[in-house]
């Protein structure tokens, strides 16, 4: 490696877009959503874009105040040495800001030695397991107003018929609403497509075994985060009372996070994201620890199109697992969101498959020109 392939500079893109009209889950109502996209560059020409999604502003503070000394001139080929440097640098904030501007910085650094090498980032880790992934239709976002399954059914028709055979919805109004939006869901994709049902913690541990008692002829594949992130003790509580599998994990930052879930026993199914948990190196130690544990693995995808690139890249290493549903499998937001289609717009198959891409990095070209439009604030440090 020569000097020219050292890191010589950070930006930062700040990003949003407007949806097209207030929507949600059970616990808030958003109009807009945002993330924050990373690229860093060599002399040399090479580039690598990551991101972090969930608080744009402070994650650009933390890298340019924090992280940037150790960042610029680093080797651009040992994305290992530069994660292991900053969580050093870190430690008072091991679960929170920091490894989610981690994240961003280690997916960028990540696709920068894969365009360095001209191999892609499952390449680089020993070679895809998989050429494809099967994909599940998350959605739809819940409306705002009196009737929050306003437009449900119709949304669930649309996504069958653009050929999803797997689909995720989100409940958690109350049992009586949640049962009719299940039941109908299940009716509209079949009796054996895939059918999970996402709380986004807005359930208590009775309404939770409630609802999926009442729903049991349904046969759910898994039930996603009905109580608070950070209650395991429910959750343990929950795993004991309840017939389906658990999942969650999209808000857990840090392996030490997921470890202390697996250990408890608190979920079956754990869903890091990558663009929060600390990144592809990151996100690669919770799937080796899952699986030591037995726990299975299915990441969570929200944000722009590099984060889907990402997960794509990772579901390209996870090993298969047999279960409720099959395993990997890759989270497909439904909703409103040109800053993922403007980056990557792949679609599944006539069977519900998703092609990896195969290209330098993460697999992908992606320029300033497609975000253009969404960007809000830019920043550089060299």
């Amino acid at each position: 490696m020569t000097e020219r392939d050292r890191i010589s500079r950070i930006e930062g893109f700040e990003v949003a877009c407007d949806m097209p009209a207030p929507a949600g889950n059970a616990l808030r109502v958003f109009s807009r959503r945002g993330a924050l996209l990373i690229r860093l560059s060599t002399e040399a020409g090479h580039v690598g874009w990551g991101e972090t999604w969930a608080f744009p502003g402070p994650a650009s503070a933390f890298i340019q105040d924090v992280l940037a000394p150790d960042i610029l001139g680093r080797a651009a080929d040992a994305p290992l040495a530069l994660q292991q440097t900053l969580l050093q640098k870190v430690i008072p904030d091991r679960r929170g800001q920091a490894h989610m501007a981690i994240s961003a910085i280690d997916i960028a650094c990540w696709d920068l030695f894969g365009r360095m090498t001209a191999r892609s980032v499952s390449a680089l880790q020993g070679g895809p397991l998989r050429r494809d992934v099967l994909t599940y239709a998350s959605g739809p976002l819940l409306a705002a107003g009196v009737d929050r399954y306003t437009g449900f059914g119709a949304a669930l028709e649309r996504y069958r018929d653009l050929g999803f055979r797997a689909f995720k919805i989100r409940v958690g109004i109350d049992p009586d609403q949640d049962e009719r939006a299940i039941r109908l869901a299940r009716e509209i994709v079949g009796p054996e497509a895939p059918l999970m049902i996402d709380l986004n913690e807005a359930s208590t541990l009775h309404d939770a075994i409630e609802l999926t008692r009442r729903v049991s002829d349904c046969h759910l594949g898994w039930v996603e985060e009905p109580l608070p992130h950070d209650d395991l003790p429910g959750y343990r509580r929950l795993a004991g009372r309840m017939n389906l599998p658990i999942s969650g994990g999209e808000s857990f930052c840090g392996v030490q996070a997921f470890r202390d879930s697996m250990q408890t026993g608190a979920l079956d199914i754990v869903q890091p994201d990558i663009a929060l948990c600390g990144g592809i190196t990151e996100t690669l130690r919770i799937s080796a620890l899952a699986d030591a544990f037995g726990v299975r693995i299915a990441p969570h995808v929200w944000g722009t199109g590099v984060n889907m690139l990402a997960a794509l890249q990772v579901c390209a290493l996870l090993r298969s697992r047999a279960g409720s549903v099959p395993m990997p499998m890759l989270e497909y937001d439904m909703s409103h969101n040109p800053l993922r289609e403007a980056i990557f717009a792949g679609r599944p198959d006539a069977n519900g498959l998703i092609a990896i891409p195969e290209g330098p990095g993460l697999g992908h070209d992606i320029s300033v020109d497609q975000i253009d439009p969404f960007i809000t604030r830019h920043w550089m440090m060299d």
